[in-house]
């Protein structure tokens, strides 16, 4: 019997032990403590009588003294949950598995401009649209997805969404949505996109043409660019010039358009002097011609808004850029006038680059006092077409000019009248000459044309030549200056006079020396004469 002693010693020592560790409990887990000692302490109680019933109770003990301690441990995770959700810095949203809103902190309802028992209740989509299929639909976390959002007053934003998982037990039972404004940031982005690929575009091989279009396409991703109007300054005309636009009233009403915002005393012309930023509505707009600052103009309808800015390179001016409505007055705001100021720099600086690459690439090509095609052009293009009439079995005729006595002119009249003669010699050229034609200014008063894909070579050439002799024959009119000038041409026929260029062209100049012995106003073919 004496390991009975010892049993019940150690089950003794055992169960002290435990109640020490349990003491520190409250409430029902106490009384059940205190009981159970009393049971054991009692040997005259009835209840000690069986021993072995009572000791069953100590698992039962146990484990309500884990559970009280679980709800301990859960209760305070759940404030400190609650405290983080309030305090949080970020915008937060509780909701259950549903998408329905079961709490919100207070940068939330600063976000949204909702309070919190405005959105209890309600869905997420309140706030954040489409997101069911996105979010809600999924059993998943989800981080920085960019949606859109809706503030109460309807203001749409674009917001950085963070989806995490409430669990429990292994269960989800709800979902934390971080919400974080980007609109700024993204606008940001997207501006910058805008200029990085108009700059990308300038820098490109594209014509000044061409990047117009790609100037208004980039510009209507951040405002609209329906009516669209890009004017610049001609230094040698002095005046504004509409280089691109793009008008819901359609192309038929072309001429109309540029002769109404053109003249001296428009609106682009104002933005140009001014150096000044214009958001006008249709009162302002009358007021402003009311007090003289540009002249009326028609006015479609008075819903009518204009935004303008001037395209400026620090402190110099290039030309304004308008943006228009027909019909929404409240299109565009002071915001959008920060904006289109912003990007009108980058756009002038494009526009400016293309300028001068196409000048330079002009000057390559040209003559820059009459803009007729030099040598390098014209021996191009002689070249392509001798391979193509070679190929074909075609002919072809090259004219070699000669203004007599240009040399006087300069020397009565001063080289400046000189150079006017010149560059009115080369107007007339473009309006007598076609398309396929090319012609050249050799220097001084020297002039070649190419004439290509001719029917009948001979009796064509022949025709162009009289119409030039008889149009440069009438007097120019420069500075109050009666100018007259006489023509001699040399006409040579390929491959008649020759099978290549150089042997051509000489055969023309040759040519055109015969007709100058031969009297003023006069053209000569090569090989023969003609009366």
């Amino acid at each position: 019997m004496w390991y009975k002693y010892i049993n019940t010693f150690k089950r003794k020592k055992k169960r002290d032990g435990l109640m020490r560790r349990k003491r520190k409990g409250s409430g029902y887990l106490n009384k059940l403590v205190n009981k159970f000692r009393r049971l054991k302490t009692e040997p005259n109680s009835s209840s000690n009588r069986n021993s072995k019933t009572d000791l069953r109770l100590i698992p039962i003990f146990s484990n309500t003294y884990k559970f009280k301690k679980k709800e301990q441990a859960l209760q305070r995770s759940r404030q400190e949950f609650i405290g983080l959700f309030k305090n949080s810095p970020k915008a937060l949203s509780y909701t259950d598995m549903d998408g329905i809103i079961l709490e919100v902190n207070k940068q939330f309802e600063e976000l949204f401009g909702y309070e919190l028992e405005e959105m209890r209740g309600k869905h997420i989509e309140k706030v954040l649209t489409n997101c069911r299929t996105q979010i809600l639909g999924s059993d998943r976390v989800f981080k920085d997805l960019e949606l859109i959002a809706r503030e109460k007053n309807n203001k749409l934003m674009i917001v950085s969404v963070t989806v995490t998982l409430n669990r429990v037990n292994e269960q989800t039972i709800g979902k934390i949505f971080l919400l974080s404004d980007i609109t700024n940031r993204k606008a940001n982005e997207t501006v910058n996109n805008v200029l990085y690929n108009i700059s990308r575009a300038a820098n490109s091989d594209i014509s000044l043409t061409q990047l117009y279009p790609v100037i208004r396409e980039e510009l209507s991703t951040i405002i609209d660019t329906t009516n669209f109007y890009i004017a610049l300054f001609d230094k040698e005309k002095n005046k504004l010039y509409f280089s691109y636009y793009a008008d819901e009233t359609g192309e038929k009403d072309k001429d109309i358009l540029i002769s109404k915002y053109s003249d001296s005393d428009s609106i682009f012309n104002y933005i140009f002097k001014t150096g000044e930023s214009l958001l006008l509505n249709y009162n302002k707009y009358k007021g402003m011609i009311s007090r003289g600052d540009f002249n009326s103009h028609d006015v479609i309808t008075n819903k009518q808004v204009w935004l303008g800015v001037p395209l400026k390179i620090e402190s110099k001016i290039i030309g304004s850029m308008i943006l228009q409505s027909y019909t929404d007055p409240n299109l565009y705001s002071k915001e959008d006038i920060k904006l289109m100021e912003f990007v009108s720099q980058q756009i002038a600086t494009a526009i400016e680059r293309k300028q001068a690459e196409e000048k330079l690439k002009f000057l390559s090509l040209y003559d820059p006092l009459t803009k007729l095609p030099n040598r390098v052009l014209f021996y191009d293009r002689m070249r392509q077409e001798i391979a193509y009439a070679k190929r074909e079995q075609k002919k072809f005729a090259l004219m070699f000019l000669d203004l007599d006595d240009f040399k006087k002119v300069n020397d009565e009249f001063g080289h400046d009248i000189g150079d006017q003669l010149l560059q009115g010699v080369a107007k007339k050229f473009n309006k007598l000459l076609r398309e396929a034609d090319t012609i050249c200014r050799l220097g001084g008063d020297e002039f070649i044309i190419l004439l290509p894909r001719l029917r009948q070579p001979r009796e064509n050439a022949e025709d162009v030549a009289r119409k030039i002799l008889h149009s440069l024959g009438e007097p120019f009119l420069i500075k109050d200056n009666q100018i007259y000038v006489n023509t001699s041409i040399g006409i040579a026929l390929y491959p008649d006079e020759g099978e290549k260029e150089e042997d051509l062209i000489k055969s023309a100049d040759k040519a055109m020396y015969t007709a100058k012995k031969e009297g003023p106003n006069n053209f000569h073919w090569a090989g023969f004469k003609l009366t």
